[in-house]
């Protein structure tokens, strides 16, 4: 399934801890015949990451690893879903403007932790978070998908005395204004990733002017050449090039196989964990262990190879429930989940570009069978790209109903007929009759993304629709996503656990999958993200979600419960967020 976040790891919204998780059994005492005692960790990953570069990475596999490699300024607490301090020593200083260029803005001020060092023992310092903002606005690197997170950005000032010091001044309000600069992407070192100082002399204040940086994209080659540079394998997967100031350093990566992390010595953070628990880390190594097969992770648990999994697929985590081997091994969680999983639909396409056959294909799948048969009840189905536990969710949205007839009904409306009797509606396009046969992207070796496939694809038979499955490595299906060289494709992301910035997905300007979106819609996306008012903006999320339903760029499916397995020798703290733990914060029992 393909898993996108709005911003790694962010935002804010205080569940009751009780509410986040739930064991499956208590925890048990130290058993004697545990065949592994160590305090590394073996993490199951089904595929690996596209690239350990933070401005270029866009997995859910490259976030758990660069969150150990990297640092942002605040992080998610993994109980409270609060953001608490981890590069910065506490939250900004915020200040509203009202005076001068940046008038109805606001001023953020954040101080490092002294201690916080690059590995080569050169301090984290405001300039580095000064460049890692322009590398993101840089229109030359591939970072559109962080860019709309910044663009409320004016101005960066760095103290003069004090270089762990700056202040970051935007000319509005936004919504998600401290966890946008605080938390969308982790910063990086300047003097490593741009040892030219390609970047160091153009002026922030031209990074963050729309129609300055565009003149400078085509005028000034150092834009170009910090990209090729940036965007190179080196920083994206070579061992000693990935370097960032979080407590692990990268030892391997074995492609197809494992990437294994290593807890740095004498790492800064250690003697502040107390006082600072974003940076915890306690496991002297991270290994990711890429299993792509499910029967295999699972005969990898029996055998204690590898200590945790997560997303285990539905009937097996019912059936290890059952499994002493398992049982005496690990523990079973099942923590709230904040991603939900839908089906991407190409908009652009012309089989697609007509919303009544969106519509239709939305009633020629049937959730309820997915959830009960696949999912063993454990998940709720979903009205659209807010969970229906959000306040500001549109509650008039109902799920849309499985039903065959309807979807018949809504086809025949847009011209789609069985014309020569062979169960597949179609029509003439540009001259040529054309079949509503549409291929699906799935990722190999998840047999929940083929019995999903399998499902829908029986289920839209009955419409007249025919369905095929096509398999493709994740990376691929991410590059096909974004060209827009796709017909349908699995499709998931990590939502934020509090208020939702539509810019990154919705907005035509966005990292947008589907090509849904016009003025109207931009526009909207556009004020809500600066109405601070509850109730205003409130009526704003809805009105969205209303043209979203309208217009079925995506095909909602359901929101899953966290399954997830954890060997008994770890303390672990479960959460929300996806994958449903934080490998840093794994403690041995004593």
């Amino acid at each position: 399934m393909m898993r996108n976040s709005s911003i790694h790891f962010t935002l804010l919204l205080c569940f009751v801890a009780g509410l986040l998780f739930t064991d499956c059994k208590s925890e048990p005492k130290q058993n004697e015949n545990w065949k592994r005692k160590d305090n590394d960790v073996i993490i199951r990953i089904d595929a690996e990451p596209d690239g350990l570069n933070p401005l270029l990475s866009t997995t859910i596999y490259a976030t758990q690893i660069n969150n150990q490699l990297f640092s942002f300024l605040l992080f998610i607490d993994p109980t409270t879903l609060q953001l608490i301090p981890q590069l910065a020593k506490s939250t900004p200083e915020v200040k509203e403007i009202t005076s001068g260029p940046y008038a109805g803005g606001v001023a953020y001020t954040f101080d490092l932790h002294d201690e916080a060092v690059w590995d080569d023992g050169k301090p984290v310092t405001g300039h580095d978070f000064v460049f890692t903002v322009k590398a993101v606005l840089n229109p030359k690197v591939n970072a559109q998908r962080y860019r709309p997170f910044f663009a409320f950005i004016k101005d960066i000032q760095v103290d003069a005395a004090n270089p762990k010091r700056f202040t970051v001044f935007t000319n509005e309000k936004y919504i998600l204004g401290e966890e946008a600069i605080a938390s969308t992407v982790q910063v990086l070192p300047a003097h490593l990733y741009d040892p030219q100082n390609l970047l160091k002399d153009i002026d922030i204040k031209d990074f963050t002017d729309p129609e300055k940086i565009a003149q400078l994209a085509e005028s000034d080659a150092r834009l170009q050449q910090f990209a090729d540079l940036a965007q190179s394998p080196k920083f994206s997967r070579e061992v000693g090039a990935i370097s960032g100031c979080g407590p692990y350093r990268l030892e391997t990566w074995a492609p197809q196989q494992k990437v294994e992390l290593v807890k740095k010595e004498n790492w800064w953070g250690d003697d502040l964990a107390d006082e600072f628990p974003a940076l915890g880390a306690y496991p002297e190594k991270l290994t990711f262990k890429v299993i792509g097969d499910a029967a295999t992770a699972l005969a990898a648990l029996k055998a204690e190879e590898i200590d945790v999994v997560a997303d285990i697929d539905p009937k097996d985590f019912t059936d290890i429930k059952q499994d002493q081997l398992i049982q005496n091994a690990y523990t079973l969680y099942t923590p709230a989940s904040l991603t939900s999983f839908f089906i991407y639909v190409n908009t652009r396409h012309p089989k697609l570009n007509d919303k009544l056959v969106r519509q239709a294909l939305a009633h020629a799948v049937n959730v309820d069978e997915v959830i009960n048969t696949l999912y063993f009840g454990l998940a709720t189905p979903l009205s659209g790209p807010v969970l229906p536990t959000k306040d500001y969710a549109n509650k008039n949205l109902k799920p849309i109903a499985y039903n065959p007839e309807k979807a018949k009904e809504l086809l025949t409306q847009a011209g789609w007929t069985d014309s020569n009797n062979n169960g597949t509606v179609d029509k003439m396009i540009d001259g040529e009759l054309t079949e509503l046969s549409l291929s699906y992207l799935i990722t190999p070796n998840r047999e929940i993304s083929r019995n999903i496939a399998l499902v829908l694809q029986e289920n839209a038979r009955k419409a007249g629709i025919n369905i095929e499955p096509v398999t493709k490595e994740f990376t691929q299906i991410i590059a096909d996503l974004r060209k827009g060289e796709y017909e349908l494709s699995s499709g998931g992301r990590t939502v934020s656990p509090t208020l939702w910035d539509p810019m990154q997905s919705w907005h035509t300007q966005g990292d947008n999958r589907t090509g849904f979106g016009n003025a109207e819609t931009d526009k909207l996306i556009e004020d809500l993200r600066i109405t601070l008012d509850k109730g205003k903006r409130d009526d704003m999320y809805k009105k969205l979600q209303a043209a979203i339903y309208d217009e079925v760029p995506e095909v909602y499916l359901y929101v899953p419960s966290g399954r997830l397995a954890v060997h008994q020798r770890f303390e672990v703290i479960p959460t929300a967020m996806h994958p449903g733990f934080f490998p840093n914060l794994f403690r041995l029992k004593e």
